[in-house]
């Protein structure tokens, strides 16, 4: 049993290699900006979430508004998100 070479590996010249890492970093910024708008998105709902309030009733009377537990959550999240990356 004989080993052959079935093709010898290309070499890529310098540009073909040029061309390939522009590629190559024009895909890694469309995913960072696609990450990023899915981000922006997850902060927007959270912020809406935080800002829900629900009513506090005592003896039958409302005597105001407090944070529901699920805006505590949202409001926890949002910290550790951090910042406002809107781009």
């Amino acid at each position: 049993m004989s080993l052959e070479l079935v093709g010898k590996p290309k070499l890529l010249s310098k540009r073909e290699l040029e061309l390939q890492e522009v590629k190559y970093i024009y895909s890694l910024r469309a995913e960072r900006d696609e990450l990023q708008e899915q981000l922006n998105t997850a902060k927007k709902a959270l912020t809406e979430i935080a800002s829900s309030r629900q009513e506090i009733y005592r003896g039958g009377t409302s005597v105001g508004l407090e944070l529901t537990e699920d805006a505590k959550i949202a409001f926890d999240a949002l910290a550790e998100i951090g910042g406002d990356d809107e781009n």
